[in-house]
């Protein structure tokens, strides 16, 4: 079954207002009784963390609620999107379900999402 696909009605990139990435963490650090600390990489491979945020209209965020509630059942399920910063596809997944609150100026919505980039 293929994965989803972030929908082509919603904004491709986030605003840049609220937008960051953390890679994946891969060091193991151990303290030692003199001296700096060891450190040695535990994997090869890790969850890249992303903080998103998208300006929606009033059907926007319609899509998007079905988008989120049905066709990835709650955040269950990834889906496929083009990173913002590299451009190379990737999995992502919605990890913990998203922040909607209004904006104030005109009739539009604030989706904030925390992303994880799949290896």
């Amino acid at each position: 079954m293929p994965i989803p696909s972030w929908p082509a009605s919603l904004p491709q990139r986030p605003l840049a207002d609220g937008f960051s990435e953390t890679p994946p963490n891969l060091l193991v650090r151990s303290a030692t009784d003199i001296g700096p600390a060891k450190a040695r990489r535990r994997a090869t491979v890790g969850v890249t963390r992303l903080k998103a945020a998208f300006r929606l209209s009033p059907s926007q965020l319609a899509t998007f609620r079905t988008f989120f509630t049905s066709d990835l059942q709650g955040g269950a399920l990834s889906f496929s999107w083009t990173h913002p910063v590299s451009g190379a596809v990737g999995a992502f997944r919605i990890v913990p379900p998203p922040s909607i609150e209004p904006i104030p100026v005109g009739i539009a919505w604030r989706v904030s999402l925390d992303l994880e980039l799949l290896p």
